[in-house]
């Protein structure tokens, strides 16, 4: 189990609170699925799986977290369809056009009515603090969904003073001269994929795929003024990953060789769960220092 993408942030204050008040602390917000008129839940799951109890798992100077969401699904089509009949049917009925809150209060009542049967998705996304770098990585492919994993932790410990990474150097203008020199820093290798931005134009976007990135093709796009905003890398044959201008880390896969390691051990599942936890974070551990360092390190 690997996080596939992830969000980088800096803990402001060293954190605090031990297992024992962590796991009062999270259960209090622990996960309920949706009931009645629920449109969405939000809490905390066990960490290593449904047969245990622990909602935080802690290996060395790593705490790790889950969260799990829950949505009811409404197409807007099904109301709409069942909004346009009753309207209808009310309007040949009384002789007269509904009012714009009559609308309003029906398409509420519809929702209502159509909620215990609505198809529910989940999604669990996972939380985790290194405490020897203050940094928080959250496994989440957009900011949104870490911001709301982010402010349930927040809720549930009462404070949890986080912000994104800040650099020295301008990541673009990074990713920008590696791709036009194709010299990256020393232990990276800019892979085939590449997104390029005129930022002072029209915002004409080009991206490249299984694209040899030192071609005419792509420097000529450069030159014009577009800028690098996104960039597959890889890491000393290791890790391999795309990272934007944003800091999002995505699409992160690791080296057969790493995975390996703990493949074909005769593990119970939970066991299983722990050995890639400790693996991934020793890896990323390793992986966001480097990266930090190659955008001329942390603003201070």
């Amino acid at each position: 189990m690997w996080f596939k993408n992830i969000r980088v942030y800096r803990l402001q204050e060293p954190f605090k609170h031990d297992i024992t008040d962590l796991e009062k602390l999270l259960a209090t917000h622990r996960f309920v699925p949706c009931k009645g008129q629920d449109l969405e839940r939000m809490g905390w799951v066990d960490v290593l799986g449904k047969d245990t109890d622990a909602l935080v798992h802690q290996i060395g100077d790593d705490l790790f977290f889950r969260c799990r969401t829950e949505k009811k699904m409404l197409p807007a089509s099904v109301i709409n369809d069942e909004l346009a009949e009753k309207v209808e049917n009310f309007e040949l009925e009384h002789g007269r056009t509904l009012k714009k809150k009559e609308k309003t209060e029906l398409k509420e009542q519809i929702i209502i009515n159509l909620l215990p049967r609505a198809f529910a998705t989940h999604r669990e996304t996972w939380l985790w603090v290194n405490l020897k770098s203050n940094l928080v990585i959250v496994s989440a492919s957009s900011d949104k969904v870490a911001e709301d994993v982010m402010a349930l932790l927040r809720k549930s410990l009462g404070s949890f003073p986080v912000q994104p990474l800040a650099f020295n150097n301008e990541i673009t203008d990074c990713l920008t001269k590696w791709v036009q020199t194709g010299d990256a820093p020393e232990g990276f290798e800019i892979g085939d994929e590449t997104e390029l931005k005129n930022i002072d134009g029209d915002g004409s976007i080009i991206r490249a795929k299984k694209q040899d990135l030192s071609a005419e093709e792509i420097t000529v796009h450069i030159d014009a003024g577009k800028v690098v905003t996104s960039l597959a890398l890889s890491v000393n044959d290791d890790i391999s990953f795309i990272i934007d201008e944003n800091f999002a880390i995505k699409r992160i896969k690791l080296s057969d060789t790493l995975v390996e390691q703990n493949a074909g051990v005769d593990l119970d599942p939970q066991a299983q769960l722990d050995a890639d936890l400790a693996l991934m974070g020793g890896e990323y551990a390793r992986l966001i220092p480097i990266l930090i360092e190659a955008f001329g390190g942390e603003m201070e």
